[in-house]
């Protein structure tokens, strides 16, 4: 390695910039550590083992991430973005991953490509991501919870919980329509609410403009997600969006990859894998 190399690595370490992160995912092992842990999700097992391995720090652990794991495939990938390349994070990984670990996630197989640093305004750029599109509900609270809240701002009771304040945004908006031909009269489709969602949170976040007339829903169903070693869990969708993107402002743009979309990011959604406009 040159010293012209070496300089530019220091560099990019100290100013933080953006690697994405791959690795292999040996599936049976994978399985193996999930049942020695009483782990039933695969997300979740994953959140926990990158947390184990790589540590807490959301800036270095790879987060947002994605797992793809084939139906039938003895090995799995994982992407993810990350502010340590693979250097860093096989030197982490050494001293705390354990045997059984090591070898669900092989740190051999571990390699991150540096992101740009710069990104251009105006740029056209396709992209694939695995979203959970829910939307938040909120209980009305009494008077008496109010007052206890204005008391105590971590105040909660059965008057101001829901057992469940999320819903999938395409079931909650049917729910406001008095008849079951209520949507397809209204030329509301999943894949229509899918795609307005996803619009919003990317203008939330800024940076980048959708797409909407080359954003498809790819696949869909919905998944179990367990989130405790209780087994306490919640229901909801899990959508797979293709389409492209128009970046507006580079800085934010950058921070929305690092950073990803929608909610239940710490557990496989919500990351942006990039791709040529028009490639699919």
């Amino acid at each position: 390695m040159t010293t012209a190399m070496i300089a530019d690595k220091d560099t990019a370490k100290a100013t933080g910039v953006l690697h994405i992160i791959r690795a292999d995912i040996d599936t049976l092992q994978f399985r193996r550590w999930m049942g020695s842990r009483q782990i039933v999700d695969d997300d979740h097992a994953m959140h926990c083992l990158l947390t184990e391995c790589f540590g807490n720090d959301i800036e270095r652990r790879p987060q947002p991430f994605r797992l793809i794991i084939p139906r039938d495939g003895r090995r799995g990938t994982l992407y993810g973005y990350s502010r340590a390349d693979a250097d860093e994070l096989r030197d982490t990984a050494s001293l705390f991953a354990c045997p059984l670990q090591e070898k669900a996630l092989p740190l051999a197989s571990l390699d991150s490509k540096r992101m740009p640093s710069t990104w251009q305004a105006g740029r056209r750029l396709g992209f694939e991501a695995r979203i959970r599109p829910v939307v938040r509900r909120y209980k009305k609270k009494s008077a008496e919870c109010y007052e206890l809240i204005r008391l105590d701002r971590k105040h909660k009771c059965d008057g101001c919980r829901l057992p469940n304040p999320e819903r999938d945004a395409f079931l909650n908006e049917a729910l406001e329509h008095s008849d079951r031909h209520g949507m397809a009269c209204a030329g509301r489709s999943r894949e229509k609410v899918y795609r307005e969602w996803l619009q919003k949170r990317f203008e939330q976040k800024g940076g980048a403009m959708l797409d909407v007339g080359s954003t498809k829903l790819v696949s869909f169903r919905r998944t179990r997600a367990v989130r405790k070693l209780h087994r306490r869990y919640s229901e909801g969708p899990d959508a797979l969006m293709r389409g492209e993107l128009e970046i507006t402002d580079g800085a934010k743009f950058g921070d929305m990859l690092a950073n990803g979309i929608g909610r239940h990011k710490a557990y496989g959604y919500g990351m942006l894998l990039l791709r040529p406009a028009r490639a699919y």
